[in-house]
């Protein structure tokens, strides 16, 4: 949940390029529950980043940008270096709007799951959505308010992970309105380019292929002054015979409050499903910016598993350059 690039160093190589560099260490105690209900504690890492973008501006109408971040784990000593590409993608903007090529978070992903999701760690659950890679993405001007994004996952038949033969194309669309101090979308992502279990009439497991079934959600967020309140609702539909349920059910509420230094976050969540008991999930957290680029957080999850699995304790501090 961190955003370094507002702690980035800029350099200006000419009156049309901007070279940049940003990061965080981002170190924390965490005592999570295992499968048998038991704590485990570990001194570990919120996922630490190096990142480096160009913008160079062609016109003064059209832009192009390429950013790339990287993940590490300051508490490690290892020879992986920046051993995971968070982002990395090719974009171009202007008048028109603005197109992505790469590798980033998805339009559904943006607008929907991120108005709840407020944790460092402790967060509440997703609904099925579209891997971030081999993307392709346009996002509106607004007019009037209004906006509309989309987007085109292909995941050929020569990626490694693609056990089917075939290449597919997943395919995400979300509408948007913003106003003043509130803000509405609703998205579908078709999940088409993922590879999913696949079941016969009994509910076993047939092999793996690519998804028939997608996620609709709708988020809404509102901002009056201090206080910050959103709202998400999204179905998953599951695939034909999965004995787990014909869909599963995300409805969640958020609120953030922000006063001088310090920010207090929760979001709770019910999970249902056709089959079995619903779960209550509930994630509470605290932040306090020390300095500009320096801050403590601490946060639990309790997400209402068996032996209360995955319920979570955390302390971390985040430095941002």
């Amino acid at each position: 949940m961190t955003a370094p690039a507002a702690h980035a160093i800029d350099f200006e190589l000419d009156n049309k390029t901007t070279f940049s560099v940003c990061g965080t260490i981002e170190p924390k105690f965490i005592s999570e529950k295992n499968a048998a209900g038991d704590s485990e504690s570990k001194f570990d890492d919120e996922d630490s980043t190096l990142g480096f973008a160009v913008e160079h501006a062609f016109t003064n109408a059209v832009t192009c940008f390429a950013p790339a971040e990287f993940e590490f784990e300051s508490d490690e000593n290892s020879n992986n270096g920046l051993d995971n590409t968070d982002s990395a993608f090719l974009g171009l903007k202007g008048d028109f709007g603005k197109f992505r090529f790469g590798n980033f978070d998805s339009v559904y992903e943006d607008s929907i799951i991120d108005a709840t999701e407020v944790a460092e760690d402790a967060q509440i659950t997703d609904e099925a959505f579209t891997s971030e890679d081999n993307q392709i993405a346009y996002y509106s001007p607004r007019f009037g308010g209004f906006s509309v994004q989309a987007q085109l996952r292909h995941f050929g038949d020569g990626e490694g992970g693609n056990t089917s033969g075939d290449a597919e194309n997943g395919i995400l669309l979300v509408g948007s309105y913003r106003a003043d101090i509130w803000e509405v979308h609703v998205g579908y992502d078709d999940t088409g380019s993922e590879i999913v279990d696949q079941f016969d009439a009994s509910g076993n497991v047939t092999g793996h292929g690519f998804a028939d079934e997608g996620t609709f959600g709708t988020s809404a967020i509102v901002s009056p002054g201090d206080f910050e309140v959103a709202g998400k609702y999204a179905i998953q539909d599951l695939e034909d015979n999965d004995r787990a349920a014909d869909d599963i059910t995300f409805t969640a509420v958020r609120g953030t409050y922000g006063v001088g230094a310090l920010e207090l976050h929760a979001a709770v969540q019910e999970v249902g499903a056709d089959v079995g008991d619903n779960r209550t999930e509930v994630t509470a957290g605290v932040e306090y910016q020390i300095y500009d680029n320096l801050k403590l957080w601490s946060e639990i999850g309790r997400f209402d598993q068996v032996n209360d699995e995955g319920d979570n304790f955390n302390l971390g501090a985040i430095y941002s350059f």
